[in-house]
This record gives structure tokens, sequence and C-alpha cells, in this order.
């Protein structure tokens, strides 16, 4: 991280932990992971990493067949239909 007291080390472990889980990891999280006895600067490079990740999905757009894991959708139900079985279409 360019003008950073932080080594390297405790860089690429954020980066690490940051990009290999799909769960946000908060600063106060990472500090303790790497064992930083200060939350502060943990804290302004977790916004760097966070304002530079952001600034890279800005770049791209999505196209043709996309394949989507994890995904979750909701559909609100008609009041007449609660307590119908499901239908199959």
């Amino acid at each position: 991280m360019d003008k950073s007291k932080l080594s390297f080390r405790y860089c690429f472990i954020a980066f690490h932990l940051v990009t290999s889980t799909k769960k946000n990891f908060s600063a106060l999280e990472i500090q303790r992971q790497i064992g930083h006895k200060r939350y502060e600067p943990i804290w302004a490079m977790m916004n760097k990493i966070r304002k530079a990740m952001e600034r890279r999905d800005g770049l791209y757009t999505l196209e043709g067949e996309i394949e989507i894991d994890d995904t979750f959708f909701t559909m609100k139900s008609l009041e007449k239909e609660k307590g119908e079985p499901l239908k199959k279409r």
C-alpha cells in the first residue's frame, strides 16, 4: 500500500482475508487476525482496500451468459395463495 506505515505483510494478509471469503471482514476482525495493536491504521488500510475494490467494480460490466452461485430469490405471495401447495410450472 502506497504511503502506508503498515508492513507489506499486514497489507498482504488483509488483501487475502478480504478477497478469499464471501463474508465481509470488519477492520476489528482484521486487526485480531493480524495481531496488530492499534485499530486506526487497520481501519484506514481497510478503507483504502474497499475504495480500490469499488473503483475496480465500476470498470467492468457483465455481458453474455452469466452463471451465479449461492443466490436466493424471494417472492411476495398473494393473500389468497397462502396455505395452498406450490404449483409446478
